[in-house]
């Protein structure tokens, strides 16, 4: 992993964990007192200040209306991105075997290849996670002829 990616995991985190901060701060209304004291410091209390001291009430809003729906499509966009993290390290390790030993990355590619060819010839429902998004896809006809022709032009080129 190289510093680049470290830096964008870091951030991940950080993002995620001040969301939920945020969510889990919205989750309930409450109100809230605003008053500075005698050295000219404000202060935020859920109590009221101490007596003869003037203050603001201060509200909060209530939970969302629509936290399930977001944290929902929050879980949903972490699956997306940690599908295609692990598809980009794949890649990287293919790429890096293929340097190493490119004969025998071309064998284990075609044999994926007549694998995945028969899967779609003799499956009733085929899967696949779309490349883009990370999403999980179910092919219909049309698709699975698409992709039994580009597997097909994938084997002539094997040996």
């Amino acid at each position: 992993m190289n510093y680049g990616e470290t830096m964008i995991r870091q951030a991940r985190i950080v993002t995620t964990v001040m969301i939920g901060i945020l969510l889990c701060g919205t989750a309930t209304a409450a109100k809230f007192y605003r008053w500075t004291d005698d050295s000219g410091v404000t202060h935020y209390t859920q109590t009221p200040p101490p007596e003869g001291v003037q203050s603001k009430e201060v509200r909060t809003l209530g939970p969302s209306s629509d936290q399930d729906a977001e944290l929902e499509r929050l879980k949903e966009q972490r699956q997306r991105a940690e599908a295609a993290r692990q598809q980009q390290a794949k890649q990287q390790a293919d790429a890096e075997q293929e340097a190493t030993a490119p004969d025998q990355a071309t064998e284990e590619r075609c044999e994926q290849h007549r694998k995945n060819l028969d899967e779609l010839r003799n499956r009733p429902v085929v899967r696949t996670t779309d490349p883009d998004t990370g999403e999980v896809i179910t092919l219909d006809d049309e698709g699975r002829q698409k992709m039994i022709e580009q597997t097909q032009e994938a084997l002539k080129l094997c040996p």
